[in-house]
């Protein structure tokens, strides 16, 4: 049963842009930590597992894969 009292987690990505042999643009996602609301609703707990070398950081809401 889930728990409808817990805090929403953010999946903490880098967009890796790059481009096929074909020359078609595309971003690979990469997730490089997590974060959760603080609980006055003021800022975020963010926990990263690596460091983006480009500076960019995009937070997104979790979104559990369907099992």
């Amino acid at each position: 049963m889930p728990n409808n009292n817990a805090k929403p987690r953010y999946d903490v990505l880098v967009a890796d842009a790059y481009q096929t042999c074909g020359g078609e643009e595309k971003v690979n996602w990469i997730r490089v930590g997590v974060a959760f609301p603080h609980g006055d609703g003021e800022g975020f707990q963010i926990k990263l597992a690596a460091v983006p070398i480009s500076g960019e950081l995009v937070m997104k809401l979790h979104k559990p894969k369907s099992e």
